[in-house]
């Protein structure tokens, strides 16, 4: 239940405005204060609430775009 401040690689971004996407969409669960996605190091940066939102719900917001978080940036 502490914030954590993570770096995951963004599998299924093509363009710019997918980072832009990507970063949007990361904001909107509950549990997540901020996100910025890079387009160039294929990478977001997600700043989050460990008690109250996981991975695997974080991909669960990004699946219907094609997007996916994976461990290891």
């Amino acid at each position: 239940m502490a914030m954590i401040r993570k770096t995951f690689v963004v599998e299924g971004m093509h363009c710019g405005a997918c980072a832009v996407s990507t970063g949007m969409l990361l904001q909107t669960p509950a549990g997540v204060r901020s996100a910025r996605a890079d387009f160039d190091a294929k990478t977001a940066e997600v700043e989050y609430d460990d008690g109250a939102i996981d991975l695997a719900a974080m991909n669960r917001t990004l699946e219907g775009l094609g997007y996916r978080l994976k461990e290891g940036a």
